[in-house]
């Protein structure tokens, strides 16, 4: 390079021959001023680019602080030049991955400042809406619902209004919380329950009603044997079935029915048992932990005791080695076998808390 060399020149000829450093530097004028010098726009290009780079942030936490990165080395124009569905945010300092996340674990997040002070152009999409907070924007869950009263969600649960229940699917990011149907949750009937449409009313595993429709199969599939001792061509034939009775109807084991079925003759997959029982002779259950799965209701089953849910209930039939049915929602009458650990007994004005686990 020509700035290079000189100085390589006049340096050996100072310290080799004693010149001056006067000296040396008159030999720089030997490069040609023409000749190009690619450092210093390079390095003009990188400084300004440097100067213009910034995170862009999907959108602004609680003290003024981003933690989700929506893109990475951008100016605050382009990261907030609009059509996001959601104000987003930008800070002028370009960070590299190690130093985003000891900012997250350490201040809650890195400084930044919203693109959005106004609700001007922000959408937000449908269930939500632009509110101005703290002196920026934000979307936030709001749904619009004219219907007042109790309803029932596709997760089982009573919400006071369909706006509350919008409200939780909003804020859960869930798209499969919707209406199932006005009025309270049912159990274990569907004579409350009014469905629309095609729609049909069916009581799940744990008599639990819900509004379905109950469709067509097209293509058969593998035969399966139900608990009610039918063959069904396929598990969208089973399911169309339990559709059209109005209640689940669970799957005995793969494969055709078989006359007087005993265990010696059923294959069960992993984790399952073959129990001895009920229309289909012989059914393979399910023996696995019910451990960290939400408890919905509880169920009284054929032995007159109380399970508190569907899977308990199958684990209790797979170590009792008997089959073992729901008869109705809530706790059996008279039934001192509560599968609950809180369930608590009063003996005089103590109470006593009873462990009964091993039950099962």
């Amino acid at each position: 390079m020509c700035g290079g060399g000189a100085f390589a020149t006049g340096q050996r000829g100072w310290v080799g021959a004693g010149r001056s450093r006067s000296a040396a530097t008159a030999t720089a004028p030997a490069c040609s001023a023409s000749m190009p010098l690619p450092v210093l726009p390079l390095l003009a290009l990188m400084l300004a680019r440097q100067a213009a780079a910034g995170i862009c942030w999907t959108g602004m936490d609680r003290g003024g602080r981003c933690s989700s990165v929506a893109a990475l080395r951008v100016g605050r124009a382009e990261c907030c030049a609009g059509g996001a569905r959601a104000p987003a945010a930008w800070s002028p300092r370009d960070l590299d991955s190690g130093e985003i996340f000891f900012y997250k674990a350490l201040s809650g997040g890195v400084p930044c400042t919203a693109c959005a002070e106004s609700c001007a152009d922000v959408s937000c999409g449908a269930g939500r809406r632009c509110v101005v907070r703290g002196g920026r924007a934000r979307c936030v869950c709001a749904a619009a619902c004219r219907r007042v009263g109790a309803v029932c969600g596709t997760d089982g649960r009573t919400y006071s209004s369909l706006c509350k229940l919008r409200r939780r699917a909003c804020r859960r990011r869930t798209k499969h919380l919707t209406l199932d149907y006005p009025g309270p949750c049912q159990e274990g009937s569907c004579d409350l329950v009014r469905c629309g449409g095609d729609k049909r009313c069916v009581l799940d595993a744990e008599l639990g009603a819900h509004c379905v429709r109950c469709g067509s199969c097209n293509v058969a599939g593998s035969p399966v044997c139900a608990v009610d001792g039918r063959t069904y061509a396929g598990f969208c034939a089973l399911r169309k079935a339990a559709c059209e009775r109005g209640r689940a109807l669970p799957l005995a084991y793969r494969g055709p029915c078989i006359a007087n079925a005993t265990c010696a003759m059923i294959k069960c997959g992993s984790g399952q048992r073959c129990i001895s029982g009920g229309a289909s002779g012989a059914r393979c259950v399910s023996c696995g932990s019910c451990e960290g799965g939400r408890a919905r209701r509880q169920l009284c089953g054929s032995d007159a005791r109380t399970y508190h849910s569907w899977c308990q209930l199958q684990r209790a039939t797979c170590h009792a080695g008997r089959v073992v049915d729901p008869m109705h929602p809530g706790a059996c009458k008279g039934s001192k076998n509560v599968t609950d650990i809180g369930v608590t007994r009063r003996r005089g004005k103590k109470e006593i808390g009873v462990d009964i686990t091993g039950v099962l």
